[in-house]
């Protein structure tokens, strides 16, 4: 089959959503598939920095329908997330190609951007989600991050499957010593994308309370992201002294950055559950470290690592006892965690499984026989 992916981004860009995908697609092309790309030609990581982004994701809607509706005919059309409503472009191109569509929710909108209070509910929201609402049912397959988001999409009186994201090929691969020595002095890091869904206020006060201890802990935010300037002006209006800030980690080592620190944060605002899914949590649960969670704790994601041994997992607002419990952290001896997942055997598994979705479509037309996949394009 001929199958066409859309997305905002794909590599060489670093976006953790192209990136997955860019490994579905190379799966199906070792399947006998030929795979095609149709994305908007934006930069994701410089992108975050700039302002107008309602105009910036309208053009890559734009961009990304006219491409698509381009390309050469596809039997399957898969969609991730990116730009909010991508579907619906994505679903206009595969109606005509009269192709089947399958969409990837990494984060469902409209709903998202109404719980951040990034829109408001209105005419404009109405539609939206009618429209999504209309995509989604026009999907031969959605395909969701975790139990909570299967409920939500639920309510459109859609089916899904849950194919969690994994580890990329480029991280899983790095040659990092899970036995090194972690750095001095003691580090607790949030790190990746700091995002208007992602909780950062409670990390702040407990560093506060423990910088009041005079505790040699400190706080690394690594990364970016559209609340990064916020966060870090908040910090400096706190007077903290050990808050630390750094630019994204380059793929190559980010797992032995990792590793340097001692314990590893994961957030998300609850009004956010069911929404989206931390990627990071993904590679946090394959590391010899203790993870904090800060999120909602009714939620399928505080449920699964409440059962991870060297798990922390707190409210926004307790930040008392996240202190307490960085604190207590720091007095043991080795925070190393030696139970942790598999990342190779849960990316071969996300693989197969999408590759047996795709199998199950109908097969309308004959393979190409054009080259597997169509090479990456250069930014």
């Amino acid at each position: 089959m001929r199958i066409l992916f859309v997305n905002q981004y794909f590599p060489p860009d670093p976006a953790p959503t192209g990136v997955l995908l860019r490994e579905v697609a190379e799966a199906l092309a070792a399947e006998g598939h030929f795979v095609d790309f149709v994305d908007a030609r934006q930069d994701y990581r410089g992108g975050q920095q700039q302002g107008h982004r309602m105009r910036r994701e309208l053009a890559a809607l734009v961009a990304i329908l006219r491409r698509g509706l381009s390309r050469p005919r596809p039997d399957v059309v898969i969609s991730g997330s990116s730009p909010p409503c991508v579907l619906v472009a994505a679903t206009l191109v595969a109606l005509w190609h009269r192709a089947r569509s399958i969409h990837w929710a990494m984060d469902l909108y409209p709903e998202l951007a109404l719980a951040l209070g990034e829109i408001r509910h209105g005419a404009a929201a109405w539609v939206l989600e009618r429209s999504m609402a209309w995509c989604y049912r026009a999907c031969g397959e959605v395909v969701v991050l975790d139990a909570d988001m299967a409920e939500r999409i639920k309510r459109y009186g859609v089916g899904s499957k849950i194919i969690r994201p994994w580890v990329s090929r480029a991280v899983q691969e790095q040659a990092a010593c899970e036995g090194e020595r972690c750095r001095a002095p003691w580090t607790w890091v949030y790190s990746g994308n700091l995002g208007r869904a992602h909780e950062w206020e409670t990390l702040l006060e407990a560093q506060g309370l423990i910088e009041a201890e005079n505790a040699e802990i400190r706080l690394l935010f690594q990364g970016g992201g559209p609340a990064w300037t916020a966060a870090k002006a908040r910090a400096e209006e706190m007077g903290l002294k050990r808050c630390d800030w750094k630019d994204y980690a380059p793929v190559a080592e980010l797992r032995s950055s990792l590793l340097d620190c001692q314990c590893c944060v994961a957030s998300q605002r609850p009004a956010a559950k069911g929404l989206l899914w931390p990627s990071k949590l993904a590679l946090l649960l394959t590391l010899p470290r203790p993870i904090l969670w800060v999120g909602s704790q009714d939620g399928a994601i505080a449920g699964e690592l409440r059962q991870v041994p060297g798990t922390g997992v707190f409210a926004p607002g307790q930040g008392r006892e996240i202190a307490d419990w960085v604190l207590d952290l720091r007095q043991k001896k080795n925070t190393d965690v030696v139970v942790r997942v598999d990342a190779g055997a849960i990316r071969d598994a996300a693989l197969e499984a999408w590759c047996k979705l795709v199998a199950s479509c109908n097969k309308t037309r004959q393979p190409s026989q054009a080259p597997a996949i169509a090479p990456a394009r250069k930014l």
